[in-house]
């Protein structure tokens, strides 16, 4: 009896013994699986991006090396769906072998990358890579003939045609008002001058028989100047006139009776140019003594005939005594209202 239970114990031991090895083999078993589960993710991962550098190469016509195979096989879009049935059909088994996936019959030729390169597959590495792409499509961008440039070119000598059109329309008609500006500013100019010329020479002569007399048989002297000979209608005129037996001074230092000669002169003088046939005056003698008065007078008594009437209105005898017919008006009380007399002056000659 004490054999059988030293051998019953025996077994246990070694029972236990292969319990503990099972454990261990059940565990490095499981973390086995998880490393191939992780490995297969990883192949899966790598895939993807390959498929995605292999369509990105087709579409945009970049030349891989290649030993075999050709980008022709690789579709537009990855068929991810038919992989993952496939994985769950498999069940278990799959799960503990590492994954296939399709590498479209293409191997590429990386003999053209150095040992360094190869190896090194860092994020870094792949910026500079990316960025050395972009550099070199930035480039071939440049080179690459713009197939719409002629297209583009036909318009723009439309415009260009159209431009020019516009353009020599509008230097003719430039050129038509400049033209035509020349033609009014010479024909304002030399009818100024005419007008001015004329007057300039009548003014003197005209001042002269306003203001002899027998103490000044020659007179005053009248003139006018220009402050701008060129385009004299764009400034003033200035007037000078000197009483007989007076220094010259400045028109605005004269007496009310001088200035009102000075004025008439210039009245008749503008007049000879383009004569009306009638003249008005409205009290003009008014600042005149008698004497300017009756020279006034004469004036008009000499230059008026059946061509040039002169209608003076004034309050001085010396004046209107030398007219040839008298108009006056007057209140009627009577009849609250205005009446006109006239008196002929001719049958007192």
């Amino acid at each position: 009896m004490a054999g059988v239970q030293e051998e019953f114990d025996e077994k246990t031991r070694a029972l236990d013994e292969v319990k503990k090895v099972v454990a261990r083999t059940a565990k490095a078993s499981e973390k086995t699986m998880k490393d191939i589960t992780l490995m297969n993710d990883e192949i899966e991962k790598a895939a993807s991006e390959r498929f995605s550098i292999y369509r990105k190469c087709k579409l945009e016509e970049i030349a891989l090396p290649v030993i075999r195979g050709n980008l022709n096989k690789v579709p537009m879009e990855e068929n991810l769906r038919d992989e993952m049935a496939m994985d769950v059909d498999e069940g278990e088994d799959a799960t503990q072998r590492p994954k296939q996936v399709q590498d479209y019959g293409i191997e590429i030729d990386f003999e053209t990358l150095d040992e360094d390169d190869r190896e090194n597959g860092t994020p870094e590495m792949a910026a500079e890579l990316d960025k050395e792409i972009t550099k070199i499509q930035a480039e071939i961008e440049k080179m690459a003939p713009n197939m719409k440039a002629l297209e583009k070119l036909d318009d723009v000598e439309a415009k260009l045609a159209a431009t020019d059109k516009e353009a020599d329309k509008a230097r003719k008609q430039s050129k038509d008002a400049r033209e035509e500006f020349n033609r009014v500013r010479k024909e304002r100019c030399d009818r100024f001058n005419k007008a001015f010329t004329h007057i300039s020479e009548r003014i003197d002569k005209v001042y002269k028989d306003l203001t002899k007399g027998k103490h000044s048989p020659m007179g005053g002297v009248a003139y006018l100047s220009l402050e701008d000979s060129e385009e004299p209608y764009l400034s003033g005129i200035k007037y000078h006139a000197m009483p007989p037996m007076k220094r010259f001074r400045d028109m605005e230092q004269l007496s009310g009776g001088e200035k009102t000669v000075a004025a008439l002169a210039l009245l008749f003088a503008i007049h000879s140019y383009q004569p009306s046939p009638f003249f008005v005056l409205d009290e003009v003698d008014a600042a005149l003594d008698n004497t300017n008065v009756a020279k006034v007078a004469k004036y008009i008594q000499s230059q008026a005939s059946d061509e040039f009437q002169f209608i003076v209105i004034s309050l001085k005898c010396s004046l209107y005594e030398k007219s040839d017919s008298l108009i006056g008006v007057h209140r009627d009380q009577d009849v609250n209202s205005s009446r006109i007399l006239t008196l002929d002056l001719k049958q007192y000659d």
